[in-house]
C-alpha cells in the first residue's frame, strides 16, 4: 500500500496494517548522497553507522512483516545501498542457549550432542570450533521435545522471529548470489 493508498484505505483496511520493526545491514558505509536519496523517500528509515557499515532501521505500518521486509529492501536498493543482510539475533552459541532455556550449559551441551534427551536437536549452522545454532530451530525443537521448558513464547514473536531470519538468510544468499549466472537456477531452490 502506497503512502497515498494508505489515505483513502478504509478503516478495515487500516486497523489490518500493523507496526513492522527491522533493521538492514549494508555491508558498507552509504555516502552522504546515497543517504539523502534514501531519505528523501521514506520517511520510516533511520540511518546509523557501526563498525563501517550503515544500518537502515525501518518502522513502518504494513499488512505484514513480510510485505514490508520486500518493500524496504525494494526501496534501500533503488537509492543505492546493496544490502547484505537482515539484523537478527538467530545464532547463538550453547551457552545462550543454556541462559536462555535456564540450563547449565553443561546440560545444553549433553542435549545436543544427543547424549541427553529425545535427540533431533537442530544441527549446528558452524562448524570447526564455536557451533553456533539457530534460535529459531532450538526454540521450536524445546518446546516440541521438552514440554517442561521454560520456554513458552508468545506466538506472534516465535513467527516474526523465524520471518527475520528466513529473511536474512534469503538476503545473504542473494548478496552471495548477486552477477552470477547460475543464480536463478539456484533461486528454485525456494520453492522446491
Amino acid at each position: 500500500m502506497s503512502a497515498g493508498s494508505w489515505l483513502t484505505a478504509s478503516s478495515a483496511e487500516r486497523e489490518a496494517m500493523s507496526r513492522c520493526q527491522f533493521t538492514f545491514v549494508v555491508d558498507d558505509t552509504l555516502g552522504e548522497s546515497e543517504v539523502d536519496a534514501l531519505l528523501g523517500g521514506v520517511s520510516d528509515v533511520t540511518v546509523e553507522h557501526e563498525r563501517g557499515r550503515t544500518l537502515l532501521a525501518f518502522d513502518r505500518e504494513a499488512a505484514s512483516l513480510a510485505e514490508a521486509l520486500v518493500r524496504g529492501l525494494r526501496e534501500a536498493e533503488r537509492a543505492g545501498a546493496v544490502v547484505g543482510s537482515v539484523r537478527s539475533h538467530d545464532l547463538v552459541s550453547l551457552r545462550e542457549i543454556a541462559a536462555r532455556t535456564g540450563r547449565t550449559y553443561e546440560s545444553a551441551r549433553l542435549l545436543a550432542s544427543g547424549e541427553r534427551g529425545r535427540g533431533g536437536f537442530p544441527g549446528p549452522m558452524s562448524s570447526n570450533g564455536w557451533a553456533l545454532y539457530s534460535w529459531v530451530q532450538v526454540r521450536t525443537w524445546f518446546t516440541r521435545q521438552i514440554r517442561a521448558s521454560a520456554l513458552e513464547p508468545e506466538p506472534r514473536a516465535v513467527e516474526r522471529d523465524r520471518l527475520i531470519a528466513a529473511a536474512d538468510h534469503l538476503v545473504r544468499a542473494r548478496a552471495l548470489m548477486r552477477g552470477h549466472d547460475w543464480a536463478d537456477r539456484l533461486a528454485g531452490m525456494i520453492c522446491a
